[in-house]
C-alpha cells in the first residue's frame, strides 16, 4: 500500500529529532519557519511494519522497522522519513542500511549508520557519525568532527577555514580525504597500519584546530579546496 502518512509539528515546542530505520532512506533538511514536516516514504503496510510517531520530552521520535519475523528469509523495512525542520533543531539519526543525507542544521548532528551512504551538506556545530560499511562524504562549517567508520571511504570539505577546534577520523578500512579553503592552518596527526598521508596545506602544529586521524588500512590525503 503507497504511504499517506505525513505530519506536522510546531518547531517551538520539538527542539530535537531523532529518526530511526531499517534500510529505508533518511532525509532531512533545514529550511527555516516555525514547523516540522514529517513524510513517511517507501510503500507502507501496518501488518508488516511498526512505526512509532511521538513527542516525547521535547524530542520527536520517528521510527520505523519490520515487526518481528519468525522465518529466517524476513526482509528489513524499506521505509523511510523525509524530514524539514528548522536549522536550530537538535538531530539524531540511526539507520541500519539505507542512505542518510543531512543538510543545513547547526544545532549538532549525530548519525549512526550499519551499512549505508552517509552524505552530509553544509552542517555547523558539533558533528559526529559512526557507519559500519559505507562512504561518509560531505561539506562542512563544523569546527568539531568526529567519524568513525568500519569500512569506506570518508571525504569531507570546509567551506570555510575552521577556528579552534578539531576533526577525529578513525577508518578501519579505506581512505580518508580532509579538504580546506586556501590558507587554513591545522596540526595534522596521521597513525595507519597501512596506508600514507600526503599534505597539501603544510603542518602547523601550533594551529588552534586539530586533525588526527588514525587508519587500519588507509591514506589520508589533506587538500586544498
Amino acid at each position: 500500500m503507497q504511504n499517506t502518512q505525513h505530519w506536522d509539528f510546531r518547531a517551538d515546542e520539538v527542539p530535537a529529532i531523532q529518526v530511526e530505520a531499517d534500510a529505508g532512506e533518511i532525509i532531512l533538511t533545514a529550511e527555516e519557519g516555525m514547523s516540522i514536516k514529517a513524510e513517511l516514504t517507501g510503500n507502507y503496510d501496518s501488518g508488516k511494519t511498526a512505526l512509532t510517531v511521538e513527542v516525547r520530552d521535547s524530542k520527536l521520535i520517528l521510527t520505523v522497522k519490520s515487526k518481528k519475523k519468525w522465518f529466517f528469509f524476513s526482509r528489513s523495512c524499506k521505509n523511510g522519513f523525509r524530514i524539514s525542520a528548522p536549522s536550530k533543531t537538535l538531530v539524531t539519526v540511526k539507520n541500519g542500511s539505507g542512505r542518510v543525507v543531512v543538510s543545513g542544521f547547526g544545532a549538532g548532528t549525530d548519525v549512526s549508520s550499519g551499512a549505508g551512504e552517509v552524505e552530509l551538506r553544509g552542517l555547523a556545530g558539533p558533528v559526529a557519525v559512526k557507519s559500519g560499511a559505507g562512504t561518509v562524504s560531505g561539506e562542512l562549517y563544523s569546527d568539531d568532527v568526529t567519524v568513525k567508520a568500519g569500512a569506506g571511504a570518508v571525504n569531507l570539505s570546509w567551506l570555510r577555514a575552521p577556528g579552534k577546534g578539531k576533526a577525529l577520523v578513525k577508518n578501519g578500512a579505506g581512505s580518508t580525504t580532509l579538504s580546506f579553503p586556501e590558507g587554513s592552518q591545522v596540526a595534522v596527526k596521521f597513525k595507519s597500519g597501512v596506508g600514507s598521508m600526503t599534505n597539501e596545506l603544510g603542518d602547523t602544529p601550533s594551529a588552534p584546530f586539530k586533525v588526527e586521524v588514525k587508519s587500519g588500512a588507509g591514506s589520508l590525503a589533506v587538500k586544498k579546496r
